[in-house]
């Protein structure tokens, strides 16, 4: 026993029971400090992590199922965590395969990111598999594409499966591959990653195969431009040339111009959305239209497209991301945009790219109200018996004497001006110039999103909306005057997760989807 506790023993009680108080109080003192914000530290330490993003478990747990007010319904979401850019997109054997940036605890990617997994069979109807790459032995990976191997220039294929391939960015080593030998579902890292090296702002390799050369082809952002490469091996690559004035997730697709008899042009995509039309021999791009756009918001992030033939002559679907805002807090953050095929069709100004809705999203069709030939004046609202929180909306309306016209849906209204020759949403806007002044749109209405394709999609807006849950409202009106309604279809759509929510033992008790 030490002096200070004989001494304590020796004294009276009153005297041990100060003692035993002191101590108390230093430990109290110790616990509050513990949990008592340091005002004075006005900086975090770098590699202190930032916990106002994270994902609380428990309330995680009691949200795994699809039927949240916010939860979109027909676009992708995983039922846990952050998604970002769209990344080695493969269609092998009638499965679609997205990859896409993934943190399952936070609602950024940052401490636990990877490439989440999912295949569907309809790009629309999707199935979560584990996810793949690590956050600690690929160095929190980035971005990149995928292919489907199909003369085996890797030699490795061991069975009936074609042999897939994903190259992805690790950040302390350079652009590297991992290849997959049973339909996707594992996946082993080459021993000779990485197959470029160097990260010095490079990033985000964009692999296709090259039919006239008979070769494969990268594309990969490096400081403020894309540079070209090849290879017969997809191991081997040589540098060729490069554009400057792009950035981040490249992406390269020929597509035939439509109603044009052999006419083929190259488009060059960046991750904003911007892209360039032009030529490209195999080794250099070279534009002749640059600075074009087909989406006009800025929410779709960092897009892929789904090559379904390594000649490139099948059609090209397109996915990006919609990015939310930081709340509200949510235990998923982000969504996936509709599934849009992209078409080069020939305008007053030129050639450009039009992208609109796949046609499988008809099969998500529960119930349908047409109107024809149908006058709508100001004060008038022919859809106000319509409540619903899934709608996909067609119309093509004669501007007969009106100034504009809008549709509402849950409080979120797209509106046209006949002055302006313009659509808007929210705070973007969308030209067009109707012909024979008739204007045709198709118009998606999710939980939290609304994608605007106007015409034959040669402008889109998309936007996320968190609309109040007891608005489920619908409207169709004009102003200044009267509107031909020449054609409406108001489809009510279903929710794609249906089987998902059986699986889970939480069947909804209707196919509608707001049962």
């Amino acid at each position: 026993m030490s002096p200070g506790r004989k001494r304590c023993a020796k004294r009276p009680m009153a005297l041990l029971i100060g003692c035993l108080a002191v101590a108390i109080g230093l430990t109290a003192k110790i616990a509050l400090a513990a949990d008592t914000p340091k005002k004075a530290a006005s900086k975090k330490s770098h590699d202190e992590p930032d916990r106002a993003y994270d994902i609380d478990p428990v309330e995680a747990s009691l949200n795994q199922h699809y039927q949240q007010p916010f939860r979109p319904q027909f676009h992708y979401t995983a039922i846990q965590g952050h998604i970002g850019d769209a990344t080695g997109l493969i269609y092998d054997q009638g499965e679609y395969h997205l990859f896409c940036m993934f943190d399952k605890w936070e609602r950024r990617r940052n401490r636990h990111k990877c490439w989440g997994h999912t295949v569907s069979r309809d790009c629309l109807h999707w199935e979560e598999l584990p996810p793949v790459l690590d956050t600690l032995i690929d160095h929190k990976p980035g971005s990149g594409s995928g292919v489907v191997d199909w003369n085996n220039s890797l030699g490795l294929r061991t069975g009936p499966h074609k042999t897939l391939v994903i190259f992805y960015t690790d950040y302390q080593t350079g652009s590297c591959i991992a290849y997959s030998n049973d339909a996707g579902r594992t996946w082993v890292r080459h021993p000779r990653n990485p197959v470029i090296a160097g990260t010095a702002d490079a990033r985000d390799p964009t692999v296709f195969w090259y039919a006239p050369a008979a070769e494969w082809r990268m594309v990969r952002y490096e400081k403020q431009g894309f540079a070209f490469y090849g290879s017969a091996s997809l191991l081997d690559w040589t540098p060729f040339s490069r554009i400057e004035g792009f950035y981040e997730c490249p992406d390269l697709i020929e597509l035939p111009v439509e109603g044009s008899s052999g006419q083929r042009k190259w488009v060059l995509m960046a991750a904003d959305g911007s892209y360039a039309l032009g030529s490209f021999d195999g080794h250099e791009f070279k534009p002749e239209a640059t600075g074009l756009r087909v989406e006009r918001s800025k929410s779709i992030y960092a897009s892929q497209t789904w090559k379904k033939t390594p000649d490139g002559n099948s059609s090209a679907i397109q996915m990006g991301f919609l990015r939310y805002p930081s709340e509200p807090r949510l235990t998923w953050h982000n969504q996936m945009s509709i599934p849009c095929e992209l078409k080069l069709r020939e305008f007053p100004e030129g050639v450009r790219l039009c992208r609109l809705p796949i046609d499988e999203i008809n099969n998500l069709r529960v119930a349908q109200q047409v109107w024809r030939d149908l006058t709508v004046g100001p004060g008038q609202n022919p859809l106000s018996a319509i409540q619903g929180d899934l709608f996909d909306i067609r119309a093509e309306i004669e501007l007969a004497g009106a100034a504009d016209f809008a549709v509402t849906a849950r409080g979120q209204t797209v509106s046209y001006s006949v002055k302006g020759e313009e659509f808007t949403l929210g705070h973007t806007k969308a030209p067009l110039k109707p012909a024979a002044k008739r204007v045709r749109f198709q118009m998606l209405v999710d939980r939290s999103s609304i994608e605007l394709f106007a015409d034959q999609g040669q402008a889109t807006i998309s936007q996320v909306v968190f609309p109040d849950p007891n608005d489920r409202g619908l409207s169709l009106t004009s102003e200044g005057g009267d509107i031909r309604v020449i054609s409406l279809q108001v489809n009510r759509l279903e929710s794609i997760w249906l089987e998902v929510e059986s699986r889970l033992g939480r069947p909804r008790t209707s196919a509608m989807s707001d049962k």
